[in-house]
């Protein structure tokens, strides 16, 4: 339990997450639901929110598009504070939460003499996604109590918004439409300009429950609040079920097979007969065990056959960045190769979610002017046509470790055509008498100054290193990329070799005209993992200066000071988890015990209660500053926690 009242202690409180793949819930602390979110094979995601859709005039916005994710979060907006589903207005006590093994959310607390158990999960009974709310109260009197309560909200049906602080592209939202049709126990509501239609069906101790009937059309959010009253006789226990779908086909859904095979599935299944007991294990591996399933069952989208488009979360921005789909998907891998973090089931499923990531990548993902763009819809359209250099070699390099995961033969031969084209187009960016290659923006989807940039030429130099490996194995090019890799490493260490403050070091920028910038961006994982990678020792003074440099205010624009401080971004001016993960790293990597234990002891602090982070905190304060859902921080800060397994800094660069 200790861990668990430490979590609920935290700074930083988000709505808690569901899924099950391509339909995903966010609940709130009061047991309402926040938000339920589908992938759409059009639109891409879609939202079922109580929010007024994103205005198509304020895309380049940065003010309006923080204050709109804010709004996503649940802050700033008071009369939204109950959700929509099931709702009382009784002071609650005793309240608790927590996960099952099966991926269930449970909320329990006390009104008085009843107790009260709320349960969410995410399946998929007869081939259909649902989220089911299950509320069980129990009256522990010796009298019978009367417990007025309500059943609806206010719904918003629309497409995600995908509004970016870098906006690359925007995407018009479609028209906000809300038809509401009520019939019996079945509410629909439909959005006919996505198309999209949402069906909520209520059954009371697994009997149909009546809402009555209703009719109306409105293009602002849909209030639909019903009064109910339950009377309990004593040691009663009363359930009442309510099931979300999002229909985004327009097939017609037997509705009675469904509610059946719902019922069946959860009858005798009863959390309010017993207390609810929480696995008291460390807050490592709760991290870990928190990061791959959200990433296993709220990031990762079946979008077609074996297909799997991996999102960076559900809620802010459902849109894939290679970058940060490499990073989720190597935490899989790593927890994979861990004895305890993950069951037999969540085996299989992430052998199939990565197999599956690599082929929607190669196969569907658009690249319309030959390269990968910068970010993706679920259904590969790219909304960012940019080139960033560290997208092109992602892909390749998670197929190269896929491989030497799995030595799923027949997967990489599926893929071998792709790789040569791959790799030509990747050369166009390459200077003409250098190993090293252009790139329009930074890891952090900023334009650059100069166009070659540091720990993409390190990410080159690892993806050309394994890409040699496996063509050794699998013939797929004549190219010499055995020589390719020394030459990369060597210009790398020639060109961006600099001094600073009498220091040698490495420069962010360089323009290969004798002009330099030096910077270092919490996004630039590859400079912190090059001594783990091989590419330079972990006592080579250039690499240890440089990421001095970077927990240091030198760091303009990169470095943030304060009780809470660290490195961050200037793309979002504040401290980033992500910082804190290198230096996490890094401090390991030297050996310096205080300095992993002050970070170890800051990220204890920032986690969410649900073990996830942001994209940034308040150096102040600690407070969420951006992105409250942001799959790869605690994808990244996993992987870390992981690497500390190891027992010595010689097994961790071996």
């Amino acid at each position: 339990m200790e861990l668990y009242s430490v979590l609920k202690s935290n700074i930083n409180k988000k709505p808690m997450d569901i899924g099950c793949g391509n339909l995903t819930a966010s609940i709130k602390e009061n047991g309402s639901i926040h938000t339920i979110n589908a992938y759409h094979p059009t639109k891409g995601y879609l939202t079922l929110s109580s929010l007024v859709t994103f205005s198509n005039g304020l895309w380049y916005d940065s003010e309006y598009v923080r204050a709109y994710r804010k709004r996503i979060a649940g802050l700033g907006e008071e009369n939204l504070a109950k959700g929509f589903g099931f709702s009382h207005d009784r002071k609650i006590q005793d309240w608790q939460s927590g996960y099952t093994p099966e991926g269930k959310l449970v909320i329990t607390y006390k009104l008085e003499q009843l107790n009260v158990a709320i349960t969410f999960e995410a399946l998929n009974p007869s081939g259909r996604a649902t989220v089911v709310q299950s509320i069980e109260i129990k009256n522990n009197s010796t009298m019978e109590q009367t417990l007025p309560f309500q059943i609806g909200g206010t719904y918003n049906l629309n497409r995600c918004s995908y509004g970016q602080l870098t906006e690359g592209g925007p995407i018009q939202m479609p028209e906000q439409i809300n038809d509401l049709e009520i019939q019996g126990n079945r509410m629909s509501l439909r959005n006919p300009s996505l198309p999209a239609q949402v069906v909520m069906t209520v059954f009371e101790d697994g009997q149909p429950f009546d809402l009555g009937t209703e009719k109306r059309t409105s293009n602002e959010p849909i209030k639909q609040l019903s009064e109910y009253q339950w009377k309990i006789a004593p040691s009663e226990v009363k359930q009442l079920l309510i099931t979300y779908t999002i229909n985004t086909e327009g097939e017609v859904l037997n509705d009675v097979e469904w509610g059946n095979d719902l019922i069946s599935h959860l009858k005798g299944i009863s959390v309010v007969e017993e207390p609810l007991h929480f696995i008291d294990t460390s807050w490592s591996h709760y991290v870990i065990r928190r990061n791959v399933a959200y990433i296993l069952n709220c990031c990762s989208v079946p979008v077609q056959d074996e297909q799997v488009c991996v999102i960076t979360d559900h809620q802010l921005l459902p849109l894939s960045w290679n970058r940060d789909s490499y990073y989720m998907m190597k935490l899989l891998i790593d927890a994979d190769e861990h004895e305890g973090i993950l069951t037999q089931a969540d085996k299989r499923k992430v052998r199939e979610t990565i197999k599956g990531h690599l082929l929607w990548m190669f196969m569907t993902a658009e690249r319309p002017s030959g390269y990968w763009g910068r970010a993706y819809l679920t259904n590969g359209y790219c909304k960012d046509n940019v080139y960033q250099l560290d997208q092109q070699c992602y892909p390749l390099l998670e197929l190269c470790e896929y491989y030497e995961w799995t030595k799923d033969k027949e997967t990489v031969v599926r893929l071998l055509p792709y790789l040569e084209d791959t790799l030509q187009e990747i050369m166009k960016s390459r200077h003409e008498k250098y190993w090293l290659f252009k790139t329009g923006e930074t890891p952090a989807d900023d334009k650059v100054d100069y166009p070659y940039h540091f720990s993409s030429q390190i990410l080159m130099w690892q993806t050309l290193r394994k890409l040699d490996a496996l063509n050794n194995q699998f013939p797929f090019t004549t190219l010499k990329l055995h020589e390719w890799v020394q030459q990369v490493q060597t210009d790398c260490l020639d060109h961006f070799t600099i001094e600073s403050e009498g220091k040698r070091m490495f420069a962010y920028l360089v323009d290969l005209q004798g002009n330099h910038t030096t910077y270092h961006d919490a996004n630039d994982l590859p400079t912190v993992l090059a001594p783990i990678w091989g590419f330079c020792a972990a006592d080579d003074s250039r690499w240890i200066n440089t990421m001095e440099f970077a927990f240091s205010t030198r760091n303009i624009g990169g470095y943030y000071e304060g009780v809470y401080g660290g490195l961050g971004s200037i793309h979002t001016p504040h401290p980033w988890p992500l910082g804190d993960a290198q230096q996490l790293i890094y401090s390991a990597l030297i050996n310096d015990q205080d300095q992993y234990t002050l970070v170890m002891n800051k990220l204890k602090q920032l986690c969410q209660w649900d073990g996830l982070f942001s994209e940034a905190v308040y150096e102040k304060s600690g407070a969420v500053a951006s992105r409250h859902w942001f799959s790869w921080p605690g994808a990244f800060i996993s992987q870390a926690l992981l690497l500390n397994k190891q027992s010595s800094v010689q097994e961790l660069v071996g």
